[in-house]
């Protein structure tokens, strides 16, 4: 690819002209062009451009969707196409795919395991060392990492898509393309499109657990997705998104005889429990 060859492959609609699109290249701004026809064909309202995408050779893929579509053409010396706008779109993605443009994607990247250490730090898998939500333009990934044996060096990523859980993805996608002006997302969780990084971290953090061990979210214990599933199957009863838990005895490990250690427990705001509630004292 290069610079000369790239270039940007447009979908433009005209109000006046329901049903007919111009499908064609450009080496500049997809509006750009827009606005350039809609002043040379002297129609009354502007053309407006309801997809565009950038490709590695806009020559050849030009070329190649004209000749695709080229039963729908209006006229052979024009590019213009009766055709519905959804299949043109996916028309276009389809070709346009053949000539992809390798730039870098920027993600943001959340650090998940510390937040999920403190919602559940009993129920994660022993051998689960990294955690990480990571969302795209058009995607929300979760990647785990595990170390099966702590004495070897070999981890496993596991990519799990949001999507599977949210499923809203690709209907949200094709919906901001339809109305990318007055664009409004009703779809749920994890949709890239209108949510943001931050918010979709934390609709993850708010996960069930019973859907995590039902969609392949493996992070659980097989212990803690036996229970989770016991209660939800068995007893019909919502497994708790946040554990916690209740002291019920305390084991001293202290210097010295236990009356002084007890007037320096005391003496720096540590309570004194005693003996109560099954509590273990060990002299030092």
């Amino acid at each position: 690819m290069t610079e000369s060859t790239r270039g940007v492959i447009y979908i433009l609609a005209n109000s006046l002209i329901p049903g007919v699109l111009k499908i064609g290249r450009t080496h500049r701004e997809s509006t750009e062009r827009a606005r350039e026809i809609s002043r040379a064909t002297g129609v009354p309202t502007e053309y407006e451009v309801i997809y565009d995408q950038v490709v590695s050779d806009a020559s050849a893929a030009e070329k190649e969707l004209h000749s695709l579509l080229r039963i729908h053409r209006v006229n052979a010396q024009r590019e213009f196409f009766r055709i519905p706008t959804r299949e043109a779109i996916r028309h276009v993605q389809n070709v346009c795919a053949r000539y992809p443009v390798n730039e870098v994607v920027e993600a943001v990247e959340i650090d998940a395991l510390p937040s999920l250490e403190t919602r559940m730090r009993r129920w994660l898998r022993r051998d689960l060392v990294a955690v990480k939500f990571v969302q795209y333009p058009d995607l929300c990934l979760i990647k785990w990492v595990v170390q099966p044996d702590f004495r070897k060096l070999a981890a496993y990523e596991n990519i799990f898509d949001l999507a599977v859980i949210g499923d809203e993805r690709d209907r949200c996608m094709e919906d901001r393309v339809r109305h990318h002006d007055i664009y409004q997302c009703e779809g749920g969780s994890y949709c890239p499109v209108h949510y943001s990084a931050k918010e979709n971290f934390e609709f993850f953090l708010e996960l069930d657990p019973y859907s995590m061990i039902m969609t392949g979210l493996d992070i659980l214990t097989p212990e803690a997705a036996d229970y989770v599933a016991h209660l939800w199957e068995d007893r019909k009863l919502e497994p708790p998104n946040r554990l916690g838990w209740n002291i019920v005895g305390v084991k001293y490990d202290m210097m010295g005889p236990e009356e002084e250690w007890r007037k320096v427990l005391a003496k720096n705001g540590i309570a004194d429990r005693g003996t109560e509630g099954g509590a273990e004292i060990i002299d030092g």
